[in-house]
């Protein structure tokens, strides 16, 4: 109590002091008021990214442009997919065993500042990733799903190679900031998911999230320097060929993946 009672005297005190040598200001003159304008306009319905992504091992960084065949060139529009992954199990012995394959990572080119390849070219490996863009200003939300066909020959649509293929272990990857406590990020159902012809869900964003670009990204390790050597192939994505599979080496077996950009929920999430 001591204590309180010497602060406020002490305050009044100055208050006192200061007010005795307050200096005399001149009358106001005039206070302008002005305006300060912005205005948007949509992003075309045609645009795209250019065949450019965020780096899913760096995405503070320039860019990378994945290179032709490693996946797809993109949907258009204000919310798009600008990347889907191939999956390239390139050619494997076969085995009269059940076996588990792993595809080769995608090679990428790292962007300079202006967005353009750099001179002279850096290329390198990173995860399999796909990256969605909303820019349409509105907040709402959206979901992304993947299906999958059967593995059948190109040559002979018979041909079933009886195999599965599993999207494993998946992180998200985003250059957007959190802000009072809201970070934005869409929910990434990570759990391994085999794919069939039934979409799964592999990004889900409610309302008010999800804005800008993210990718999922399907590895556990995004700090490895992923060369052409030991660490050339996904252990996260996996091709399994049952025992009793027939194998052609004269065919080459084939899934189309269906990545399914939505504004509105169509499937349960997976469990």
């Amino acid at each position: 109590m001591k204590k309180t009672t010497k602060i406020a005297s002490a305050l009044l005190i100055s208050t006192f002091v200061l007010g005795a040598a307050s200096p005399v200001f001149a009358d106001q003159v005039a206070a302008p008021i002005t305006d300060a304008t912005v205005k948007f306009k949509a992003e075309a319905a045609d645009a795209d990214s250019g065949g450019n992504t965020m780096d899913p091992t760096n995405p503070d960084g320039n860019g990378v442009k994945p290179d032709t065949g490693t996946g797809s060139v993109g949907t258009k529009g204000p919310l798009r997919v600008d990347f889907a992954p191939n999956f390239n199990f390139s050619e494997v012995t076969m085995s009269g065993n059940a076996k588990d394959y792993h595809p080769l990572y995608p090679k990428v080119s790292v962007l300079d500042a202006t967005g353009k390849v750099t001179d002279p070219l850096i290329e390198k490996r990173v995860p399999h990733y796909v990256q969605v863009t909303d820019n349409r200003g509105t907040n709402e939300g959206w979901e992304l799903t993947v299906s999958a066909t059967a593995f059948r020959g190109t040559k002979n649509q018979e041909a079933d190679l009886k195999a599965t293929l599993t999207l494993g272990y998946a992180e998200l990857a985003s250059a957007v900031k959190p802000i009072e406590g809201n970070d934005f990020k869409p929910t990434l159902f990570s759990k391994a998911t085999a794919l069939s012809d039934t979409p799964e869900k592999i990004m889900e964003a409610k309302a008010d999230k999800g804005m800008g670009s993210w990718s999922a990204v399907f590895s556990k390790d995004k700090e490895t320097d992923f060369g052409f050597g030991a660490l050339d192939t996904n252990p996260n994505i996996t091709l399994s060929v049952p025992a009793d599979s027939k194998k052609d080496p004269n065919e080459e077996y084939k899934s189309t993946i269906t990545w399914t950009l939505s504004t509105t929920p169509t499937t349960p999430p997976v469990k």
